[in-house]
């Protein structure tokens, strides 16, 4: 039989027991403290829920009305069907968000964002109502300008303030989690301390009821987990005090390339522009940040492949209950095909606006080259051809005004090969585009003509090209060259196709203007020849009239004479109508030359014969001079109207003066 237990021995298992006892309440309370963390997670899972749904109630009131825009532009009724998806899931969206925001003042901006779609919905089936009962423009455009416009720039305001206000609950909550973190801290201190007082009570009592709540923190941050996970279109990571990430999604990886182990530890700076950098931007951004507690900016980042994208970021400021930073927490977003589609809405509103303020197409076309820097390329070269299918010169622009001197200076003194096999006139010649997203220097050294041209393009900095034609039908009338000077921007088929579409409009017009100015000439010409048929008419009329009066036996010379007379004016009358005749043949394309042998000296004889009394009337003296034996194979009618209007002109606006008519070989 063994040794009883001596006091000491029963004091000492007692003491032991009892901080196995203390050791297990800290444990259990060090898991109970964080499961409460755990639930301050959830609750900032709840607040990105809703950022999230309210960015999506966002989208798609924006894809509604860039639907609606598309069809009041094109008519498609596939932009209809869009419009009514983007409502759809408009309305669907606000479903899910009503029961999520109960709470004012949030749920009374999220009825008044309802409100102004349900409004801006209204106003879009008016304005169609209005169209289908075959309103005019100017009635439709007051009716977009007083209502549309101004229903869809209510509810853009009340989804931009529903936005806000569910960014700062965000903060907010991401706060408190900080603070909660500091406050566990103490907590698990307090709670070891009275462990050690009262650890056989609580022990069981922790084991027991706070298993159920660690649970149920476990699957809360599970589900947390889930959805940042999920978060494919934002960005959400979390930098400390200096500006290094210490927390990465899967969103941000996809959009920046980085993945969780490559971006840990490194400064936020990684993600801007070399030029932002040396400039000092990224910590200009922080410490605006930390004095306004919030950002909110747009501007270009870098991806780990080197490309660009144009981005929306939110910076917040954690504090601490002491008010101390604890670091930032920033959400981002890719924009960039958002920027894309407003930028080609934009430069086609601009490009209407240009098609209908100038006369002149080659001054449009100019304007339009003009306008897509930069926000296309960051230079543009316009190139137009002549009669004779050559190319010009017509517009140099350049983003950078230095940069622009030095491209005019290579083109001017290097014009495009035309036996080139690429570049502007390969493009003139197959009418079809031309890009190269990366321009090479062994390119650039291949294409130049001496070391001076290859220096000149260096100096300008070609990365990206990219030739357009401006053609209609089967006739090209110009190519547009677009290039970019800067380092990691590339010309992409999406920049291709929206200026295909700018320079089929372009082409369109100067075909337009082309055919305008054809027809006002062809009226021109039919105004001059209705009134040179005027004057012999009148003429005629009074000589039959005078004949009418005359005795037929007493003056038969006079009448003679008059009947000549008038058989000349008839010979005008049929000139007149021949020229007219071939104006109406030549708008038709159908004109066809009568070729036979003709004297051209007896030709123009014959022409100052008939003159001879209107240039007597006129005062002018008529002299001829013709070398005999000028024959060749001609059209005699045709020859003499040339004839006829020349010496007629020169006796209308020379009155009084000698006319010379010659006949020689050159």
């Amino acid at each position: 039989m063994g040794r009883p237990w001596t006091f000491a021995q029963r004091v000492g298992a007692g003491f032991i027991a009892s901080l196995l006892v203390a050791f297990v309440l800290a444990g259990t309370s060090v898991v109970a403290l964080l499961s409460v963390q755990t639930s301050s997670k959830a609750r900032i899972l709840d607040l990105s829920m809703d950022l999230l749904e309210v960015e999506r109630l966002r989208r798609a009131f924006s894809d509604k009305v860039s639907s609606g825009r598309g069809y009041a532009m094109s008519g498609d009724p596939l932009f209809a069907q869009d419009m009514a998806a983007s409502r759809g899931r408009f309305i669907a969206t606000y479903e899910r968000l009503k029961p999520r925001l109960g709470r004012e003042p949030v749920s009374a901006l999220l009825e008044s964002a309802a409100h102004a779609e349900l409004e801006h919905e209204n106003t879009v089936r008016a304005l169609a109502e209005a169209s289908k009962s075959g309103a005019g423009p100017e009635q439709l455009e007051k009716i977009f300008e007083s209502q549309v416009s101004e229903s869809r720039r209510r509810a853009f305001d009340a989804l931009q303030l529903l936005a806000e206000r569910c960014e700062e609950r965000l903060a907010l909550g991401i706060q408190s989690a900080v603070a909660a973190d500091r406050r566990v801290l103490g907590l698990i201190l307090l709670v070891s301390g009275l462990g050690l007082m009262v650890a056989a009570v609580l022990a069981w009592v922790l084991t027991r009821r706070l298993r159920p709540l660690h649970q149920e923190a476990e699957s809360q941050a599970r589900r947390f987990q889930l959805l940042v996970e999920g978060v494919q279109d934002y960005g959400l990571d979390l930098l400390d005090a200096q500006g290094r990430v210490v927390s990465w999604n899967p969103g941000a990886e996809r959009m920046t390339g980085y993945q969780e182990s490559e971006i840990l530890g490194r400064p936020d700076s990684i993600f801007y522009l070399p030029e932002e950098v040396e400039a000092g931007q990224p910590e200009k951004n922080l410490a605006r940040t930390l004095r306004d507690g919030r950002l909110k900016t747009e501007g270009w980042r870098v991806r780990k492949d080197g490309t660009r994208f144009l981005a929306e970021v939110i910076i917040t400021a954690l504090h601490d209950a002491q008010g101390r930073l604890q670091g930032f927490a920033k959400v981002s977003r890719d924009i960039t095909e958002r920027r894309r589609a407003e930028r080609t809405q934009r430069l086609f509103a601009e490009a209407g606006r240009l098609f209908h303020q100038f006369l002149d197409p080659d001054q449009t076309v100019t304007e339009l080259a003009r306008l897509m820097v930069p926000e296309v390329a960051d230079a543009c070269v316009l190139f137009l051809t002549t009669p004779s299918g050559e190319l010009t010169l017509r517009s140099v622009t350049h983003a950078v005004p230095q940069k622009e001197q030095w491209m005019r200076a290579w083109l001017e003194r290097y014009s495009p090969a035309p036996d080139s096999p690429r570049g502007v006139w390969e493009v003139l010649r197959t009418g079809h585009s031309e890009l190269i997203s990366d321009v090479t220097f062994e390119g650039l050294a291949h294409g130049a003509e001496s070391q001076e041209h290859l220096e000149l393009m260096k100096k300008v900095g070609i990365y990206s090209y990219m030739g357009v034609p401006l053609r209609v039908g089967q006739q090209t009338r110009g190519v547009f060259a677009l290039l970019t000077s800067t380092p990691g921007r590339r010309l992409t088929l999406t920049d291709q196709v929206l200026v295909e579409e700018l320079a089929g409009r372009a082409a369109l017009a100067l075909d337009n203007a082309r055919l305008f100015r054809e027809a006002q000439e062809a009226v021109e010409l039919i105004g001059v020849a209705a009134h040179d048929l005027g004057t012999p008419l009148n003429t005629l009329q009074l000589l039959l009239r005078r004949l009418h009066r005359t005795g037929l036996t007493e003056n038969a010379e006079k009448v003679r004479e008059g009947l000549g007379t008038a058989l000349k004016h008839t010979q005008r009358l049929g000139q007149l109508l021949h020229n007219l005749l071939d104006l109406s043949r030549l708008s038709s394309g159908k004109l066809v030359l009568d070729v036979a042998p003709v004297d051209l000296a007896e030709l123009a004889h014959e022409v100052v014969e008939r003159f001879a009394e209107q240039a007597q009337e006129a005062g002018s003296r008529l002299m001829f001079d013709a070398e005999l034996g000028l024959v060749g194979r001609w059209d005699r009618l045709r020859l003499d109207r040339v004839v006829t209007n020349l010496l007629s002109n020169a006796l209308k606006f020379g009155r009084g003066r000698p006319v010379e008519v010659r006949v020689e070989r050159v």
